[in-house]
């Protein structure tokens, strides 16, 4: 093991290792006494010559750690070594019980506990950090009562200059043997990682996927020639960098799933340079700890055809998919699982049905998913059906009509390679439901006065706002194609199930709006509090129309709770049915209503509406706060 270093500090201690090398049958690159200001220097230069572990004692270790990177094996003193010195310490003191003090580094000893108590003697050690602290350490343990301090050559040497008895701290046969051992032991696991590394870049550069090595930081620490080849960029380009940083896109809220042992498989999908990958992630486990995973990708074959993308233009007025998943607004737990899912969808070439109510972002979710699946090249094309008659619906799903025929004006057929993205798909007529199945599914269009079979693969992104199994069992959706689309669902979670979302939009939205309109308008809690309990049918779309309403109309610097509840009220009233007609209810809280009538009863003179309720005015002042009827009253 030519490729092992051994530095000393001292003499006797060479002896000692040269009885080891030869009973061990051990040849060494180095073994030199080296004084402590020299251990970095000959260290150096061993590396130079192709050493590749150093075995040293001490300070000389630690020294050599903090400078190089290269694997350092230590001579702590055995037990048994450790006992040989007290009994001969007790030889030059004359004494069964001494009190002797340790002068040094910690990583001197295998062990200290209980030395005491095993050889009878009093101990008395003083930690060195640094070794300028040994003179200040000799004369505190002279001052503490000690009879004899062990230590190192600079502990020895000024317990010398005073004349103090002292012990060099000898490193023994067993210590250096334990320390060849090991660096032996070092040479050979790193041999064999050697040989495991080379046959993993053998496979990494056989592999015609793309393969990525992370460890548990997310960082990465190897790539195969696919990866270099699709970034367009060099190994060293790539290595030690997070993996979010190279792959934007990637999901690394996902990957850290894997990485904690959350999730013992990972798979999702996305794009370097136009070219979509799907991912398929595993972790690393040793030793019942996760180090890092194997990301493995695949590249899939994306539908390019340029006139149904030109088609699908026209019919769209031009609009193409241009949003991804980071472009969706909302953060919380529930929505991250959501992306979660779609982009698990995305890979697939089946339907996707997206259930969430208005302003829930089901459009930029169907464009993400358009975005990262096999259909990324062709068009994507929206249709709302709920603007559509039946009779339009046929027309500009199928082309129905000799007019529409003559222009190949379907959408059906201009999105072919793409994706067509259905919004409000309840509001197809049943007619249209049966036609659109058996063209999504069996690719058979009905043309005259029979179905006809195209190859016109389309990817079918349904959405609404309502219960497809519900309009089943009403008869208002035919079953076959509700079993088609239910299988990849996405349930988006309306925004006033989570409180902490609106809170931030509200946020956001006054901090926008305020910029826009150059006001200073500020919220109180109270305020936030009535936001946050409020339904917002309407969601975010709902939400940010509101903010912007009440920058707009603020009277004052700072929104409170009145404000809010009155403007809620005027916005969005409640009606209810009166004697056959809808009348609008501007409160539908008892008190409030009792007290509305009161101060139009008096006029708005708070005092005699107090009377009447028997409250004072302040209390009175309060409740018309809360309720949002002071701002009618100028309070």
């Amino acid at each position: 093991m030519e490729q092992i270093a051994i530095l000393l500090p001292r003499q006797t201690i060479l002896k000692y290792a040269q009885n080891v090398l030869e009973k061990e049958e051990t040849e060494v690159q180095l073994l030199k006494v080296v004084e402590n200001s020299n251990a970095v220097v000959e260290a150096k230069e061993a590396i130079d010559v192709g050493a590749r572990v150093i075995i040293a004692r001490g300070l000389q270790a630690t020294l050599i750690k903090e400078s190089f990177n290269i694997p350092v094996v230590e001579m702590p003193i055995t037990v048994r070594e450790f006992g040989f010195m007290i009994l001969k310490a007790k030889k030059m003191l004359k004494k069964n019980h001494p009190s002797i003090g340790i002068v040094a580094f910690e990583n001197m000893f295998e062990s200290l506990d209980e030395l005491d108590e095993l050889f009878d003697f009093d101990l008395h050690f003083y930690k060195l950090n640094e070794l300028e602290d040994t003179r200040n350490f000799v004369s505190q343990a002279i001052i503490d009562g000690v009879e004899l301090i062990i230590g190192g050559v600079k502990t020895n040497q000024i317990a010398f200059e005073i004349g103090f008895p002292s012990l060099f701290m000898e490193t023994g046969e067993e210590s250096i043997t334990k320390a060849l051992q090991l660096a032996v032991h070092m040479l050979e696991l790193a041999e064999q990682e050697r040989q495991n590394k080379a046959q993993l870049d053998t496979l990494l550069d056989t592999s015609f996927s793309g393969i990525i090595k992370i460890n548990a930081y997310q960082e990465i620490v190897a790539v195969n020639r696919v990866i270099e080849q699709l970034l367009g960029k060099s190994t060293s380009e790539i290595i030690g960098f997070p993996i979010d940083k190279v792959f934007d896109g990637i999901d690394t809220e996902s990957i850290d799933g894997i990485l904690s042992g959350r999730e013992e498989l990972y798979s999702t999908s996305f794009s370097i340079k136009n070219q979509l990958l799907m991912v398929i992630g595993a972790p690393i486990q040793y030793d019942g700890h996760y180090s890092g995973a194997i990301l493995t990708c695949h590249k899939v074959r994306t539908a390019e055809r340029e006139e149904a993308q030109e088609q699908g233009a026209k019919l769209a007025g031009g609009y193409l998919a241009g949003h991804n998943f980071h472009h969706i607004l909302r953060e919380s737990g529930e929505m991250k699982r959501c992306i979660k899912l779609a982009r698990a969808y995305a890979i697939s070439r089946n339907p996707v049905f997206i259930y969430g109510e208005t302003g829930t972002e089901k459009e930029i979710f169907a464009e993400a998913i358009h975005n990262n699946s096999p259909q990324k090249g062709g068009p994507f094309i929206n249709i709302n059906c709920s603007t559509l008659s039946p009779e339009e619906q046929k027309q500009v799903l199928f082309g129905f009509g000799e007019e529409n025929r003559k222009k190949n004006s379907a959408a059906l057929e201009a999105v072919a390679f793409g994706t067509i993205f259905l919004e409000e798909v309840d509001r197809l007529s049943t007619e249209c439901q049966y036609l659109l199945f058996k063209a999504v599914r069996d690719r058979l269009f009905w043309d005259r006065d029979s179905m006809v079979k195209r190859v016109l693969p389309v990817r079918l992104i349904a959405a609404s706002g309502k219960e497809l199994a519900v309009l089943v069992k009403q008869g208002k959706f035919r079953e076959d194609l509700y079993f088609f689309l239910s299988a990849l669902k996405i349930s988006l979670p309306p925004l006033r199930k989570e409180p902490e979302e609106i809170r931030r939009f509200t946020g956001l939205y006054l901090e926008k709006y305020n910029s826009a309109y150059s006001r200073y308008v500020e919220i109180s809690e109270d305020a936030l509090c009535i936001m946050e309990e409020y339904f917002w049918q309407g969601n975010l779309l709902q939400l940010e129309s509101f903010c912007e309403r009440l920058v707009l109309t603020a009277h004052r610097r700072k929104v409170e709770e009145g404000m809010v509840q009155n403007l809620l009220l005027e916005l969005y009233p409640v009606t209810r049915e009166e004697n056959g007609t809808d009348q609008i209810v501007r409160n539908q809280n008892p008190e409030a209503l009792r007290i509305e009538m009161l101060m139009e009863r008096f006029n708005g003179r708070r005092t005699e509406v107090a009377e009447a309720m028997k409250i004072s005015t302040t209390t009175l002042w309060r409740k018309m706060k809360r309720y949002g009827i002071g701002n009618n009253y100028d309070l």
